[in-house]
């Protein structure tokens, strides 16, 4: 029985399989137009999957495909890296009996090698990036020569492959490698997710909920090595029983894993490579504005080369809403040294946020947040004057530490059908939302409720929860307010921000009341 493929190229023989007829029958129709062309993608997006089967299909029209892979090649001597590619590629040629006499042994003896063999060759070479620096300009030089004399030449068309753009990697002192052409790769469609699972579901009997295949899709973007990893997981240590479905109570726990014990090859480089730009990606993760995306920012183009950020409607943004997640996980121990402030005395005790029915009583909770940011102010998280970064970031924190003390676990940016969730967080079986906002001006602070409705009507949940960061309220506003909009009922907290000294303001008076009052929750 096939299973979902978390490591390798994928066999249909052996695992389920998205073909990707369309994907195949554009590159088909580029190789036999002689087209050289480059797929560049981060790891684990289904590369090698797709030019191996796409060679498969070109032998039957007749094509010599030829495969190399330049691994572990950078640190190869000019002499050791022709000799590697001489016996490469005599390798595959033996294999349809074609012998010949001449090696390779430099850049023009690669030249005189594709004019001497008579085959119409599709050459493969997986790993670019792998090029020996000392090679790189004249490698590039013959190929681009053999292009523009395709006719004195065997060498029909040239792929190649890796995880860094083509403008990263080839720009020589001479003049660029401009004559492949960007064939870009995408990650699954949720209509390729659902093929996918489909196979699985047809072979075991065993069913996906809808909403649990949407969920699959909506926090892997479609990124095959994910979706396989997930699905896998799923079936084999989450729901093993194939009598019951996979619903969305198995999702939670799946998520739970690949944030905090899953390590993944692709999870690990991304991030390695997110905290090689730490102060850039605490912007990213937690500034509420925006980031244009452009490839001349030195910090956007390195991160964009390596599959940590993407172009995403002409900005930058991290399009796997796992990888954010992971991320933001991974980035929490900075602010560890925070958790002596969280709670004000050895008698403190987080099941306070419990209430006598045993659900979460989130507005004691955040009324408590809204006490320690007087306390400490932001000045713990002011990282590279990321000042609105430290919002989110510092209410990530504090939530996450109670939270987990709780046996709960929280999820930062969880896609949603109306848009994306600041912070879900799952206690008991039950899911609790709150959106956050830095507040600009009364129309946006309206608006935001608005969206915050519509959240909590595509999840099915009748509250949630609003908090606003604002430098322009003061101690006399309205700082906390319940109200129904659209139906559900939503509770506002305004957090301020704008301090003198954090140690010198007073306590905040929904504090002093609860403090009279024993310390027991005054919002329920």
């Amino acid at each position: 029985m096939r299973e979902f493929n978390t490591s390798g190229p994928c066999d249909p023989t052996e695992h389920y399989t998205v073909m990707r007829q369309a994907l195949m029958a554009e590159g088909k129709e580029k190789v036999r137009k002689g087209r050289y062309f480059t797929i560049f993608a981060p790891r684990q997006s289904g590369k090698t999957t797709y030019f191996q089967l796409l060679l498969a299909e070109l032998k039957t029209e007749g094509f010599m495909p030829i495969w190399l892979s330049f691994e572990n090649f950078k640190t190869l001597t000019r002499e050791r890296f022709y000799y590697a590619i001489n016996q490469d590629i005599k390798r595959e040629l033996t294999k349809v009996g074609f012998v010949t006499t001449t090696s390779i042994n430099d850049a023009l003896s690669l030249r005189d090698f594709f004019a001497e063999i008579n085959l119409p060759i599709v050459l493969v070479i997986d790993e670019f990036e792998g090029i020996p620096d000392a090679v790189l300009s004249e490698v590039m030089h013959t190929f681009r020569l053999i292009y523009h004399q395709k006719a004195n030449y065997a060498l029909h068309s040239l792929i190649l492959v890796g995880v860094s753009t083509i403008s990263e990697l080839v720009l020589t002192s001479a003049s660029p490698f401009n004559i492949a052409e960007e064939f870009p790769l995408p990650y699954f469609t949720l209509e390729e997710v659902q093929d996918l699972i489909t196979q699985y579901v047809t072979e075991t009997g065993q069913t996906f909920e809808p909403a649990a295949v949407k969920a699959i899709y909506e926090n892997t973007h479609g990124q095959p090595g994910l979706v396989c990893a997930l699905c896998q997981h799923l079936v084999t240590k989450v729901v093993p029983d194939r009598s019951q479905a996979i619903t969305m109570e198995a999702i939670y726990p799946t998520l739970q894993f690949f944030l905090t014990q899953r390590l993944t090859k692709n999870i690990i480089n991304i991030v390695q490579k997110a905290r090689e730009k730490k102060d850039f990606m605490l912007k990213l993760l937690f500034q509420p504005e925006p980031l244009p995306f452009s490839l001349y920012d030195p910090d956007i183009s390195w991160l964009y080369a390596h599959g940590v950020v993407d172009n995403l409607a002409g900005q930058t943004d991290i399009s796997v809403p796992l990888y954010k997640k992971v991320l933001i996980t991974a980035f929490r121990p900075l602010i560890n040294g925070e958790a002596r402030y969280y709670l004000t005395s050895a008698h403190d005790d987080v099941h306070q946020y419990l209430q006598p029915d045993g659900r979460l009583n989130l507005n004691a909770l955040l009324l408590a947040y809204r006490a320690y940011v007087h306390r400490r102010g932001f000045r713990a998280f002011d990282t590279g004057n990321l000042r609105e970064s430290a919002c989110h970031y510092s209410l990530d924190g504090y939530l996450n530490f109670s939270i987990e003390r709780l046996e709960g676990q929280t999820y930062v940016e969880v896609p949603s059908g109306k848009g994306r969730i600041d912070i879900l967080i799952r206690y008991q079986r039950q899911s609790y939302i709150i959106e956050t906002k830095v507040y600009s001006d009364i129309t946006y602070f309206k608006q935001g409720k608005g969206q915050l409705a519509a959240y909590l009507a595509s999840e099915g949940l009748t509250e949630g929860y609003y908090v606003v960061f604002s430098d322009m309220h003061t101690e006399a506003d309205q700082l906390y307010n319940e109200e129904t909009v659209a139906g559900k009922r939503i509770f506002t907290h305004i957090i301020l921000t704008n301090f003198e000294q954090p140690s010198t303001l007073p306590v905040p008076s929904e504090l002093r009341q609860r403090q009279r009052r024993g310390k027991k929750s005054p919002l329920k």
